[in-house]
């Protein structure tokens, strides 16, 4: 690691607004303000510093606001082509600010919004974020066109009560398919669930499991962790920050010591995050992926845990567990150029529409 004297921060603004280039030097003061504000492990440095390296293009812009020295409000950002986007893509299942309270969040979106770029895009904000608000206002008086969509509608159990309770509340047809399903594997061998949070055998771990789900559609399509190396350099980097941490969780269903299905977790903060998961598609007739998810389910109430989390899209085998959703947005602003609307409406309306937008409305409407 470079040391923290390499790195100057750019002052934005008398009232504390300042661009840092690296996380190394505001790292520490980061993770003590996601600890006072219950961050979630998406928001941390740790998550973001794994995720520039794997993933990051362009400059690394981080955002922060300060009260005579006091770091109040942190925005990871990465700029390219006078794009600013949020440091997310499909592997981060949350975007946000993480801010002391209202007014540090609301100067960290007008600092935001005086950085003037062509498009400001933030992907993965939960829609009861205050900055998408924020932000929807601030480009509108600026005179930016503003896209917002859902990007996915993320599954969770909220654990408000007793396993048997919940349990009950589960469709006859699940909770007597899963039961059948251990019953049948603890007939066939020996049927054990293993939960490790990482602090022994942890490249043996990841090994088995990346092996594990791979072994099904994600590795005949490429979207398996161990598919890219930058993907699986970055699943390594995240367990190992999250095991040092004691948050990492580490799920195995093994029948006769083999590993038939795999759940790679973060536990936090009483929120079990389900980041990624998978089973060996030759025991598909055991349902064990099903299975896993009935058992980390449990581990999780047994816990006393706030929720459980799938994470991701709103896929039909999490709807089996529940009927409770998050849904997380994309918003993009386009600044009033002749470029940004025509980018605007190549998103809004399709490529046609743009370029008979480009061609046809008068210059001087477009740069107003």
């Amino acid at each position: 690691m470079r040391p923290n004297t390499m790195y100057k921060a750019t002052i934005l603004d008398r009232r504390g607004a300042e661009i840092h280039a690296a996380i190394p030097p505001i790292a520490e003061e980061w993770e003590d303000l996601a600890e006072r504000t219950r961050a979630s492990p998406f928001r941390r440095p740790g998550w973001i510093d794994a995720w520039w390296r794997a993933f990051g293009k362009g400059d690394l812009e981080i955002l922060t606001i300060r009260d005579d020295g006091r770091l109040l409000a942190v925005l990871p950002l990465g700029r390219r082509r006078g794009v600013l986007a949020s440091t997310t893509n499909w592997h981060t299942p949350d975007f946000g600010p993480v801010a002391e309270d209202a007014a540090a969040a609301q100067a960290l979106t007008a600092a935001l919004m005086a950085r003037a770029p062509r498009l400001l895009s933030l992907a993965f904000v939960d829609v009861a974020e205050p900055i998408l608000a924020e932000c929807s206002a601030a480009a509108a008086a600026r005179e930016y066109r503003v896209l917002t969509r859902t990007l996915e509608r993320s599954p969770f159990v909220r654990i408000d009560r007793n396993w048997q309770s919940y349990e009950g509340e589960l469709s006859r047809k699940v909770r007597g398919d899963t039961r059948r399903q251990i019953r049948r594997l603890k007939e066939t061998g020996s049927m054990s669930v293993e939960l490790h949070d990482g602090s022994e055998r942890l490249d043996e771990l990841l090994v088995e499991g990346f092996q594990v789900e791979a072994a099904g559609w994600k590795g005949a399509r490429g979207t398996a962790m161990a598919s890219q190396r930058e993907t699986e350099d970055f699943y390594r980097e995240i367990a190992l920050w999250a095991a040092t941490r004691g948050w990492l969780r580490l799920a195995f269903l093994r029948l006769d010591g083999r590993a038939i299905a795999f759940q790679y977790a973060v536990e936090h903060d009483g929120v079990h995050y389900y980041i990624k998961g998978g089973f060996d598609p030759s025991y598909h007739s055991f349902s064990p992926g099903k299975v896993l998810t009935y058992e980390t389910l449990a581990h999780a109430f047994a816990a006393k845990l706030r929720s459980y989390e799938f994470l991701g899209a709103d896929d039909p085998w999490k709807l089996f567990w529940t009927n409770s959703c998050r849904e997380r947005k994309l918003f993009q602003a386009f600044d009033p150029s002749l470029s940004g609307s025509a980018a605007w409406a190549l998103f809004r309306y399709g490529r046609p529409f743009a370029v008979r937008l480009a061609h046809h409305w008068p210059l001087t409407l477009l740069r107003r």
